[in-house]
């Protein structure tokens, strides 16, 4: 419950408990979206002993980017936000990893070895810096378990087409047709996958990810659906591995790109035999400009 929040007793649950319901509200200024929360932001970063990006915390980023819309709720797109953070949508969210078959207890042994990318954040300037930098995170403890963030990372239980890759460093000068927004890209390596999506339930805007043979291999909440028309086209569409859910799922975003940046348009889990399953030109390791 928000009350028990206030004490931070396990403060990355507490900050997802506090989004479910800030997000709920309805701001005056779509600005203030961060600005109304950096003081609660502050007191949790001080918890948990490590900074915060974009209304994320550095040190469990791939637990924080996959939330997705509350039941019964639509996302609908906040301009002038990054679309791969919380910030960058109106509309209750939920960042509860019980569905995910994570408790927070769980979370390192998650993060070790359900995990792989390695993000990076490129500023307007076009300054490319990691976005869980241990070295400007100096205080966190990391032999303390009791703390959640990244230590190294352990064996994964990953596809060939993602053990046999090495490359995660970003790319310099990596060129996109569109003006740089507002606020930092992420840079990163990963799977892109190639589906076509059905059974669309438009109150809901979720649908059913469908694979090179037309069988049904995972689902997918649409973000922003109401407001573009980027879902009726009936073709494919690309997906990313974001990590693993559990040993037979992945946790999935769909892509957007627009002059070589993309931007979140959902988030969802596929069986992990569909890596196998996906249209040409996939599966490929890619390099991803995410606004």
């Amino acid at each position: 419950m928000l009350p028990a929040t206030v004490n931070m007793d396990y403060p990355l649950t507490d900050f997802a408990t506090t989004l479910r319901y800030y997000t709920r509200r309805s701001l005056t200024n779509q600005d203030d979206v961060l600005r109304a929360l950096a003081g609660m932001i502050r007191r949790f970063s001080e918890r948990v002993k490590h900074r915060f990006f974009e209304g994320m915390p550095t040190a469990a980023f791939d637990a924080f980017i996959i939330f997705r819309s509350s039941r019964g709720a639509l996302l609908h797109r906040r301009n002038g936000f990054p679309s791969y953070s919380w910030v960058g949508w109106k509309g209750s969210i939920d960042i509860d990893h019980t569905y995910n078959d994570v408790d927070y207890s769980d979370m390192n042994d998650w993060l070790s070895t359900r995990t792989w990318i390695v993000w990076y954040k490129k500023s307007r300037s076009g300054v490319t810096n990691l976005v869980w930098d241990p070295a400007a995170n100096e205080s966190f403890p990391f032999h303390n378990p009791e703390y959640v963030g990244y230590r190294a990372r352990g064996a994964l239980r990953l596809p060939p087409a993602l053990r046999t890759t090495s490359r995660t460093a970003p790319t310099e000068d990596l060129a996109f047709d569109t003006p740089h927004p507002t606020y930092p890209l992420l840079q990163f390596w990963t799977l892109a996958l190639y589906y076509k999506i059905s059974n669309i339930n438009v109150f809901e805007a979720k649908g059913d990810v469908l694979g090179d043979s037309g069988t049904v291999c995972g689902e997918i909440s649409l973000d922003g659906f109401e407001e573009t028309t980027f879902f009726d086209s009936g073709g494919m569409f690309e997906f990313i591995l974001l990590s693993e859910w559990r040993p037979d799922l992945y946790n999935i975003m769909l892509l957007e790109w627009n002059g070589g940046l993309a931007e979140r348009r959902g988030i969802g889990t596929i069986d992990q035999s569909a890596i196998d399953m996906s249209f040409s030109p996939g599966p490929v390791w890619k390099e991803i400009l995410l606004g």
